[in-house]
């Protein structure tokens, strides 16, 4: 009988203890802790449907010798020269980011800088337009092409989220946004006495830089593992306007020597939104 009874006693402790154990490695298993660095990669799909084109001209020369004519030909040439459009894009995107957590009362605060490559992003718009000289029974038929190119986006922002529970984060964001963008513009021009009197107008101008901006989105992240978390966001990028100015110069071949007539100045803005939604993946250094 005793030996039944230490038996049960050395059962029933064992079976608690591996209970204690279980239980003990179980809650061990679901903490979650959100603070500290991280790293991951993204991609996902963009557009920039609001992408605005809009050329502006001004007579910048105006040859003395024959006032009235070549006032008209830079007065034309300023007036083909204004217009708008827009540019609509489509794509992919990918790349990579890093961050840094701090978490308290389910509260959380982080800096989050990433940078993506964007596909599909050479776009063309092409721009044409007619114009009369006021006082002469002759016209101006003129286009613009305009390429655009967007080669980079990056962010450097804050997000400020809360934990719907210990693994699923609601978060909002925002901050300073970068983007390398390629304008090329292209004008030709043609006055309607032809070329023999008027040689065509062609200039061209191929200009590359990296415009400031501000990003704005929101995301939800989860953290199906203590070290790894899946996110899902939309951000929208607002960048600086991109200016390429081009001269458009007459020449006057009816006259010895052939001479400048008159000319206008242009400028080509670009104003560009870009929008994204993105998948990504993220391990936390714990």
């Amino acid at each position: 009988m005793r030996k039944l009874a230490l038996s049960l006693v050395v059962v029933t402790t064992f079976c608690y203890s591996n209970f204690i154990f279980s239980a003990n490695t179980k809650i061990l298993n679901q903490e979650r802790s959100w603070n500290g660095f991280y790293v991951g990669g993204n991609a996902g799909y963009w557009g920039s449907q609001t992408n605005k084109v809009s050329t502006s001209g001004s007579a910048s020369y105006i040859n003395p010798e024959f006032e009235l004519g070549a006032s008209n030909i830079a007065n034309a040439l300023a007036q083909m020269a204004t217009n708008k459009s827009s540019l609509n894009a489509y794509g992919v995107i990918g790349g990579g980011q890093v961050g840094y957590n701090y978490e308290a009362n389910r509260v959380l605060v982080g800096l989050h800088v990433d940078f993506d490559g964007l596909t599909n992003s050479n776009n063309t718009t092409t721009l044409q337009k007619a114009v009369n000289l006021v006082d002469f029974d002759e016209s101006y038929a003129g286009s613009l092409a305009v390429k655009e190119s967007i080669n980079f986006l990056g962010t450097v922002r804050a997000r400020l989220g809360y934990l719907y529970d210990t693994t699923l984060l609601l978060y909002a964001t925002g901050g300073f946004a970068y983007g390398n963008v390629t304008l090329d513009t292209t004008w030709t021009a043609q006055e309607s006495l032809g070329p023999l009197v008027f040689p065509t107008i062609s200039a061209q101008n191929n200009t590359t830089k990296t415009l400031a901006g501000w990003t704005a989105g929101a995301g939800i992240e989860w953290l199906f593992k203590p070290n790894w978390s899946t996110m899902f966001e939309y951000t929208y990028y607002s960048l600086n306007n991109f200016n390429v100015p081009v001269t458009l110069a007459q020449i006057n071949e009816s006259v010895s020597p052939p001479a400048l007539w008159g000319s206008a100045t242009t400028n080509t803005s670009l104003s560009l939104s870009i929008w994204s939604i993105r998948v990504g993946i993220n391990y936390h250094f714990l």
